[in-house]
């Protein structure tokens, strides 16, 4: 008998009645809370990268190298926190960590809207990432023990979407925010929303994970993993300004390459360790993992080059190309219900496999199709459509896939350990759109896009590959 059949007491021998497990409706309101959570972080990376202009003539006397770090201050802090963010809300409880971490967003925030100078921004932001690390592995954590085994994948597509909108609607929203109340806006806008969040979550959320007596963190992997995962996204986000064969990028690298292997070696033996290798060796989380890291570098390749394209070589405004985006999430968002129901039935792979095609489809489409002259619903909308529709089947089912299996209380340091590599998935794309389209975002030459959507679609395809050889075959479900 499949999972979500049941056997109907009272009926003829043999006959059996499909029915769904219900979800309460605690579950579906933690969901939300953290999905609203979750959403907020999103919006808030987005709408600062519209930001930067106003932000940096607030600040005319500071260079731009010096502003730059209010941008990968919260990059390189909530990476390097997330593995820890993980295990901590194992250990001590995932509604706790979530609510330090959101409040410390909180915190963050209204510090980042009141900073007089640049300095206070940065360290601001900084403090934002600490929220933001220990907010986003705990979320998902704290929401999926209440929904039952069969029906976990429609949570994590929910709470993937979240996400997914955040990235299409930041940008508009941030330029309508700058014009009303000016830069600072973006930051004052998450007080009131996480100070409902907190107060609900106080009511509605349940501590999944009870506090455990005699936890003892490995002391030496908290601090190397944590500078280790720090320095490879700095090395990442500085390479093109710094050169990938300069001293710092290379030290950067071979620094947290060895401290990772001595993070491996004690995650072997610790009994409480950063790492939870166990993990990896399940085929499932494996696959999902590597497939995360790769998927994520062409996805956040996409969000990084279209609006450059669309401002550069079409002359949108910063609104204006960030109206243009919303096609995208809006799809991703709709797809979320039936790429969750899909995987319930047992479809993961063949859901990923489907998503990946239409969404290499929709790149190669945008090569073809996108050219000097603005065509916005021809050249660009049915392909933004198409690619949304693709995301929104692909990306979250590939969270949930990796999430089959695992024990509820290992959630947190599961979900922890995607998330992180989900980041660096992202930081590499962005670099890959930069290194591919060299002086584009100055010169607005299409030529330089081309290649950028080219690149974009044959590293979906390496996507495909992996996933196709990583990820095991579908279980048949009757």
């Amino acid at each position: 008998m499949a999972e979500g059949e049941l056997l109907v007491p009272g009926a003829e021998q043999g006959q059996r009645k499909r029915s769904v497990e219900p979800i309460p409706r605690e579950a579906w309101y933690a969901l939300f809370l953290t999905s609203c959570a979750q959403f907020f972080v999103s919006f808030d990376a987005t709408a600062l990268n519209v930001a930067f202009p106003s932000i940096e003539s607030s600040f005319a006397d500071v260079p731009r190298t010096t502003l730059a770090w209010v941008l990968t201050s919260y990059s390189i802090g909530t990476a390097s926190l997330l593995l820890l963010a993980g295990r901590l809300a194992d250990l001590f409880g995932r509604k706790r960590v979530f609510l330090i971490g959101i409040s410390t967003f909180a915190i963050g925030s209204l510090a980042a809207g009141l900073a007089p100078h640049v300095g206070l921004l940065i360290g601001a932001r900084a403090v934002q990432s600490v929220g933001g690390a220990l907010m986003l592995p705990t979320s998902l954590a704290l929401a999926l023990p209440g929904f039952p085994a069969s029906r976990r994948s429609l949570a994590v597509s929910i709470w993937g979407s979240f996400a997914a909108l955040a990235g299409g609607i930041g940008p508009p929203a941030g330029a309508g925010l700058i014009a009303l109340g000016g830069w600072r806006a973006i930051f004052f806008l998450n007080i009131p929303v996480v100070v409902i969040v907190v107060l609900l979550g106080r009511k509605y959320l349940k501590e999944s994970s009870e506090p455990q007596s005699g936890i003892r963190l490995d002391f030496v992997s908290v601090p190397l993993g944590s500078i280790a995962l720090a320095a490879l996204t700095l090395g990442v986000l500085e390479g093109d300004h710094w050169g990938w064969t300069s001293w710092k990028v290379l030290a950067c690298f071979f620094g947290a390459v060895g401290m990772f292997v001595i993070v491996v070696m004690r995650s072997r033996v610790h009994p409480q360790p950063l790492l939870d290798l166990a993990l990896f060796r399940r085929r499932r989380f494996s696959g999902a993992a590597m497939t995360t890291l790769i998927f994520n570098m062409p996805v956040s390749g996409f969000w990084f080059a279209t609006p450059l394209f669309m401002q550069t070589v079409w002359k949108y405004s910063v609104l204006k190309s960030g109206l243009a985006l919303i096609p995208t999430p809006i799809v991703v968002f709709a797809a979320a219900n039936l790429s969750g129901r899909m995987s319930d039935k047992g479809m993961i792979k063949r859901m990923v496999n489907g998503g990946v095609l239409l969404v290499i489809g929709a790149g190669v489409g945008m090569y073809f199709s996108l050219g000097a002259t603005p065509n916005y619903w021809v050249g660009y909308f049915p392909f933004a459509v198409l690619y949304g529709l693709g995301l929104g089947l692909a990306w979250s089912t590939i969270t949930a896939a990796s999430l089959i299996g695992v024990e509820p209380q290992r959630f947190g340091a599961a979900n922890g350990t995607i998330t992180t590599f989900r980041t660096f998935g992202s930081a590499i794309g962005v670099s890959m759109v930069i290194a591919v389209s060299g002086s584009a975002g100055v010169t607005g030459s299409v030529a330089a896009f081309h290649r950028v959507y080219l690149t974009i679609s044959l590293v979906f395809f390496l996507v495909l590959a992996v996933w196709f050889f990583a990820y095991p075959k579908d279980e048949k479900r009757q």
